[in-house]
């Protein structure tokens, strides 16, 4: 018999949190579940612990493979699933026990072919923190109009909303009917060629779909490490960034998404820039270092055409003096703002 819910658990380097991930799913009150464990080649004693778990309970599937990224462990999760449906969780986070149960009642009684709902932020302890910007009242988009807007929040906000998005484009907080992304041959790209290949996934999802969800619930609690001012930083990580900006306008308009889009896309690359400024900001590396990776960063042509066309006297009056600060190269005000906000 068919499960209701494929569930594909990504697995590398998560000992101390793997048995509370799988837990969670396991004392689902949706019994009717596929568990796939994926090790993806973890150095630790993480593919015992999956094939462990393979033991104690007989929905649980494991498959061992070669380390190829987060991305690639989901499609290999995609190829071996059977459910209905198709959800992913990340192994160092935990589900509430009643999600699969909501999301699945949700998407039948509605014929939906995609669920979302909000997400928690606990620490790396696993206390709570408090939960992302997400719709607060039920929505049931059924027209092309109404799921482009999905898609469009799910970028970014509009340039005067404070929040930065209204929708997280987490693949992990969604529910996903199986159909779709098998007659459409839906998979993630790799996130080490493209960030946030969450969002990837789902705008392709989103475009395919002709009836999608939003839960005002969060059942998902996803355990965020970054709670010290001094950490490392990939100082080759805007590259990266601006590679995304490019790659999301072209998949955009390959999927003839319109309106305001290039501007929620701009809007998207400028907060994930200045995200990435204050961790140099707020990282180990030494001031000289900071102040010419910041100049590097703000001396790149790619700001050019954003300056042109963003609306940045419609913003929220703090995002408007950052801008400020960023055109005119005042690194050490920039800094303060950034760093201690």
């Amino acid at each position: 018999m068919q499960p209701k819910v494929s569930v594909v658990i990504p697995c590398y380097k998560v000992e101390p949190y793997l048995d509370k991930c799988v837990e969670s799913v396991v004392k689902q009150t949706l019994k009717d579940l596929e568990i796939i464990l994926v090790d993806d080649g973890s150095p630790d004693r993480v593919p015992e612990m999956c094939d462990e778990w393979a033991l104690k309970d007989s929905r649980i599937k494991v498959i061992h493979k070669k380390n190829a990224g987060l991305g690639m462990a989901c499609n290999t999760g995609i190829e071996v699933a059977t459910g209905k449906y198709i959800a992913f969780l990340d192994s160092d986070d935990w589900i509430d026990a009643d999600m699969y149960q909501t999301m699945y009642d949700t998407a039948e009684k509605y014929q939906a072919q995609m669920v979302f709902t909000g997400l928690k932020i606990v620490d790396v302890n696993g206390n709570a923190i408090g939960v992302l910007p997400h719709k607060q009242t039920l929505m049931v988009c059924s027209t092309r109009y109404e799921i482009e807007n999905l898609a469009h929040d799910m970028i970014a906000s509009e340039a005067s909303a404070f929040q930065e998005r209204t929708l997280q484009m987490s693949a992990k907080v969604v529910l996903y009917n199986q159909s779709i992304i098998t007659n459409n041959r839906l998979r993630f790209v790799s996130e080490r060629e493209v960030m946030s290949e969450d969002l990837h996934f789902n705008l392709a999802f989103l475009c395919k779909s002709t009836c999608v969800c939003v839960l005002p619930q969060s059942f998902y609690n996803y355990r965020t490490t970054c709670n010290s001012l001094t950490r490392q930083v990939n100082l080759e990580l805007f590259e990266k960034i601006k590679k995304m900006y490019r790659y999301t306008k072209n998949e955009c308009g390959n999927l003839g998404l319109g309106g305001d889009i290039n501007l929620r896309i701009m809007r998207m690359f400028i907060g994930y820039s200045r995200d990435y400024m204050r961790n140099i900001f707020r990282s180990n590396i030494s001031l000289c270092k900071q102040n010419k990776a910041i100049k590097e960063i703000l001396n790149d042509p790619i700001w050019k055409p954003i300056w042109e066309n963003y609306p940045v006297n419609k913003l929220p009056f703090k995002y408007q003096m950052c801008i400020w600060l960023m055109r005119r190269n005042s690194i050490m005000l920039l800094s303060i703002i950034l760093k201690f906000r």
